[in-house]
């Protein structure tokens, strides 16, 4: 199947529809009278994409020539949410809503090695920053009330073995009993560990007054600290900043994008912001460590945030429409950002789209420079999960 893409003109909203190639990907600027810039297909990473409505994981050259895909579904994985690499890109793992497990795949030849399950509605899973566990974050059963959980497995990646090791169910925690009433219910959407992965920050949700954030100790995987959806309106996106002094968690609603910074240190709220736009989702560093990205999936726009000072120091005008996780190329040039499709299957309201697939941005200009959607006339196609392989040279 070939892939579609479009490509931005001089008008805003205005598209000329055209297939890829065999050759390099040339991507037009928007209306900035600047030569084209090129996308080299020689270039050592690769682009993996979810559409979570079809159950394809998506994956593309850095000439965003489609390369591969697998067939998330047939391993009994469904609704691939969210995508995650080991620090050395030789495994990915993906966190799957509707079967309630992840599946583990080695990225060289692209193989399924293994589906582990985990519990109802998992949500995101990633890799501890040595390698040696996966930390799963879990919402639980829609008829349970506060089953929500995190998972760890223990990881042998030289001897490709996944074993569950232990659990924590949030509600049966200490800590978390003792300020139960500062919460609605415990599902745990998504986390990022601090700089020594002894802590991860656990956001809850998915509804804002759902959310709230929980420290957890990774030592005995019991809860540190916490804060309810009063107090912090939490319930999406966490990023350790390039430093390692702050952790960046977000949250957003039909009226609200919102997020806060916490010193990783004396775990102290140090800065709180607006997103500057309407549901703050996806949030994520450049890898030149300079700037931190953050998308508004309900006003499709974002903002640039420095990664030393912490402030908001520049806008990301169009997005593309309703945008949801991104990544960069590892030289900073592009961001890759995934967009819902007309019927989402996850956040119904507040997800619907029309360009189902991922954007591409140019990093310096801020600008939209192109639209790629395999399944583009596929009513069930509904992109989330998007990470950057770095390949070895």
């Amino acid at each position: 199947m070939k892939t579609i893409t479009r490509f931005c003109q001089h008008m805003p909203g205005r598209f000329r529809l055209l297939a890829i190639t065999l050759a390099a990907l040339t991507l037009a600027a928007c209306g900035n009278g600047e030569p084209p810039e090129t996308i080299s297909a020689s270039g050592g990473y690769e682009v993996w994409a979810l559409d979570q409505g079809t159950h394809i994981a998506y994956i593309y050259d850095s000439g965003l020539q489609e390369v591969g895909r697998i067939d998330l579904g047939s391993y009994g994985a469904e609704v691939p949410h969210m995508i995650e690499f080991s620090s050395d890109h030789r495994y990915a793992v993906v966190a799957n809503v509707a079967s309630g497990n992840i599946a583990i795949i080695r990225t060289s030849d692209r193989a399924v090695i293994d589906v582990i399950e985990t519990g109802p509605r998992t949500h995101m899973a990633s890799f501890s920053h040595d390698d040696t566990r996966i930390l799963v974050d879990v919402i639980g059963d829609a008829d349970t009330r506060r089953d929500g959980k995190l998972v760890e497995i223990r990881a042998d990646l030289d001897n490709e073995t996944f074993e569950i090791e232990r659990e924590l169910v949030i509600a049966d925690d200490p800590m978390f009993q003792e300020n139960e009433d500062k919460f609605e219910d415990t599902a745990a959407i998504c986390h990022y560990m601090n700089a020594d992965h002894s802590h991860a920050y656990v956001t809850l949700g998915p509804d804002l007054d759902n959310g709230g954030l929980l420290v957890v100790n990774t030592e005995d995987l019991t809860i540190e600290k916490l804060w309810g959806p009063d107090e912090l309106r939490v319930n999406c996106g966490t990023m350790l900043t390039p430093d390692g002094r702050h952790m960046l968690v977000n949250g957003g609603g039909d009226e609200v994008g919102i997020w806060y910074a916490i010193d990783t240190e004396t775990l102290e709220v140090v800065h709180e912001a607006s997103s500057e736009g309407i549901d703050a989702h996806g949030v994520r560093n450049l890898p030149n460590g300079e700037e931190i990205w953050m998308v508004n999936r309900g006003t499709s726009d974002g903002i640039v945030i420095d990664a030393e000072t912490l402030e908001v120091i520049d806008e990301i005008p169009d997005t593309g429409m309703t945008p949801d996780i991104l990544d960069f190329s590892p030289d900073s040039r592009f961001a890759f950002i995934t967009l819902r499709g007309p019927n989402p299957v996850s956040m119904p309201h507040m997800a619907k789209g029309e360009t189902p697939g991922f954007s591409v941005i140019d990093v310096e200009s801020r600008t939209l420079i192109g639209l790629v959607m395999p399944d583009e006339d596929n009513e069930d196609s509904d992109f989330h999960g998007i990470g950057v392989r770095v390949m070895e040279d």
